[in-house]
């Protein structure tokens, strides 16, 4: 007996011994709301006190306590971080900082606040995160937090910024957004979300001008703003007279108002459409735009009427009055539709030196008509039957087409789709004249194309090719610069004044090529009213003023653009007091008296460049516009990088640096608010 109490002694003394060994040297230590001292000992590994009753000889506490501190010091040696491992970018995360990073994460790419709390996704977060992750309902809070913390960074921001500021604006059903954009130091231009209002009254010029003139003086850049940018609509035309009455220092009111070129593009583009288009169908659509139902048009049952209405197995030549208007009719509706923003529509007189029309053109206006829809019903049979779909990408397989193997919907609300349509029906033609006859899989007799219908095809992808590049060119980043858009209306002018010459085209596209040109020339007709895009011109490297002698101007109106330009510069720019030079008056030209470039003159810069030379006069403007033309070999330069590579240089060119930079830096589009809207 006395031996297993002696067995029992040392087994306890050797517990004892070894729990101590865990432990740092005890302290005597007084616990609150404790009737009793306890001692201390201080853990080797966390340190965290063990406080046992001092007269308790039992070490089951701190057993305990080194059970569970060795598990945890094991898991943490297992689980090594890559910042313990040398590897920087992995540094620790604070609890503080988990609600801020969700927040961003959610916002930056519109990912859904669910997202957070998904199985799946906190398995690959940091332990940290995954420990104070908020709840998805406060993530909205967090965000509204986190933009409204910034606003003064905002300010501050804007305020150092040295040049102008131009602001976009663009109305959506739901919110208000404004950007502004200015030089980044990687010579890019750089586009800021500035502020999203939700209007609570109709879109009036003057509330809108209200709403833009409190966000702007928000952040205080009103001495700043130099031009205001959005599409033509009549609102925003009162928006922009009615922000002049604020009297912002650089912001002159309709001169330095731009129009969005995106906007201007799918309007011209429409306009040489709009013959090939169908009475019902456009009544259809303003019934589903009164009514806030934005659907596409392959997938509404308008389309189906549409289709039965305007399909008929019909000979060449022959017209049906249920289905097709007369010549009269069709123009009464396409002139009283024929609308821009303003409300301003082309009349018969508008049109001048139309092709008659003939039935033995291969294709008239009446069968265009048809062989749109037909388009249209062959896009929808593919998207809605899977047999069908099915069928023809076996055909395609056979004929050995590149992909897609489908035909891409025309979709009302978006840009070029018509373009994309066609251009899928002419990649795939030999595949749907083979489909379109299959008794089982292939579409209605009405319905089937012919020649005919494919030439229609290829030559209206040629002249909707211009709006398609040019559309992606002033969505690009970078690319929707001021100083190019007469330059693509020049060219626009001489790809559709081409087509109207050219007689291997049939009347019916040559005459809605008519309608293209003369609303591309009303708005070519907008840049006389602004003296940035002609101020553009002369302050570009490689154009000048000879751009507009190449272009035929006559010589006050070239000489208009010199004046307006020199004028800019000595009011904002000129570093020291001017002495003013005599400049011939030029009378202001009317913009129905525009002249329009009707040839490109890119061609004729590199002959130019080697035949200038400059002349003796000390004013920095004179010296500048009699320089030689600088080019890149024969293509012109980058106008913001060579103005910025010499600004870096130290050459300022007498404040004309400064100007140049604010001036070509000023967008042609709203693209920045749309996208904004779309990412929303």
């Amino acid at each position: 007996m006395r031996k297993s109490y002696d067995k029992l002694r040392r087994l306890r003394e050797t517990a004892r011994a070894q729990a101590m060994n865990r432990t740092r040297t005890p302290a005597l230590q007084s616990i609150q709301q404790a009737r009793q001292a306890h001692d201390a000992y201080p853990c080797k590994l966390c340190g965290i006190k063990i406080n046992p009753p001092t007269g308790d000889s039992s070490c089951s506490n701190l057993n305990k306590h080194a059970s569970i501190c060795l598990c945890k010091h094991k898991d943490a040696k297992s689980t090594q971080s890559l910042a313990s491992l040398g590897i920087t970018g992995t540094g620790d995360i604070q609890p503080k900082e988990v609600p801020q990073l969700c927040a961003i994460w959610c916002a930056e790419s519109a990912r859904p606040f669910s997202a957070l709390v998904d199985a799946s996704h906190k398995a690959i977060l940091h332990p940290t995160v995954v420990k104070y992750l908020p709840r998805p309902r406060n993530i909205s809070n967090n965000i509204h937090l986190l933009y409204s913390a910034i606003q003064d960074n905002y300010c501050s921001v804007l305020k150092e910024h040295q040049g102008v500021l131009y602001i976009g604006v663009d109305a959506w059903q739901s919110p208000n957004g404004f950007d502004i954009l200015g030089m980044k130091y990687d010579l890019k231009l750089e586009a800021m979300r500035l502020d999203f209002v939700r209007l609570s009254h109709s879109h009036t010029g003057e509330y809108l001008a209200n709403t833009v003139c409190v966000i702007v003086e928000k952040f205080g850049v009103q001495d700043k703003i130099c031009g205001l940018f959005s599409n033509n609509a009549k609102n925003n035309e009162v928006m922009v007279r009615e922000i002049k009455k604020f009297k912002w220092p650089r912001f002159r009111g309709k001169p330095q108002w731009i129009c969005c070129f995106a906007h201007i593009l799918n309007l011209i583009a429409q306009a040489i459409l709009r013959p090939f288009g169908n009475k019902d169908k456009e009544q259809n659509s303003n019934k589903r735009t009164s009514n806030n139902a934005n659907h596409d048009s392959d997938e509404s049952e308008f389309e189906d009427d549409d289709a039965e209405e305007q399909i008929r197995h019909l000979p060449r030549g022959e017209s049906d009055i249920s289905t097709h208007l007369t010549d009269e009719e069709s123009k009464d509706e396409l002139f009283h539709d024929q609308e821009d923003d303003n409300g301003n529509s082309l009349s018969e007189a508008d049109i001048e030196q139309a092709s008659e029309e003939d039935e033995g053109d291969t294709y008239t206006t009446n069968r265009c008509k048809l062989t749109l829809a037909k388009f249209r019903a062959i896009a929808k049979k593919l998207r809605f039957s899977p047999n069908s779909r099915a069928e023809f990408f076996v055909i395609c397989q056979k004929h050995e087409f590149q992909t897609p193997h489908s035909v891409e919907r025309d979709v009302r609300t978006q840009w070029n789709s018509l373009f994309a349509q066609i251009k899928s029906i002419i990649h795939c033609n030999a595949a749907i004249l083979e489909w379109q006859r299959h008794k089982q899989h292939g579409i209605d007799c009405k319905y089937l194309l012919d020649k005919s219908d494919i030439d229609l095809a290829c030559d209206l992808a040629h002249v909707l090719s211009i709006f398609q590049e040019l559309t992606l060119q002033v969505s690009t980043a970078g690319l929707s610069c001021l100083l190019n858009i007469v330059v693509y209306i020049d060219q626009i002018t001489k790809h559709l004044s081409t087509v109207i010459s050219d007689l291997k085209y049939p009347p019916a596209l040559r005459n809605a090529c008519r309608y293209g040109l003369k609303l591309t020339n009303k708005y070519y007709s907008l840049t006389d009213t602004s003296p940035l895009y002609r101020i553009a011109i002369l302050l570009h490297p490689s154009f000048k003023d000879e751009y507009f002698k190449l272009a035929n101007w006559e010589p006050n109106w070239i000489a208009e653009a010199i004046c307006l330009a020199w004028e800019m510069w000595i009011s904002f720019y000129k570093p020291q007091p001017p002495l003013i030079p005599l400049i011939p008056s030029a009378s202001s030209s009317k913009a129905s008296q525009l002249f329009l470039p009707k040839t490109s003159m890119l061609a004729g810069l590199g002959n130019t460049a080697a035949a200038r030379g400059g002349n003796g006069s000390t004013d920095a403007f004179d010296i500048w516009l009699a320089g030689g033309l600088i080019l890149d070999g024969s293509k012109p330069v980058n106008p913001l990088n060579w103005w910025m590579k010499q600004k870096r240089a130290g050459n300022m060119h007498g404040g004309l640096v400064d100007m140049a930079l604010d001036v070509l830096s000023c967008p042609a589009t709203s693209v920045d608010v749309k996208r904004a809207f779309s990412f929303s």
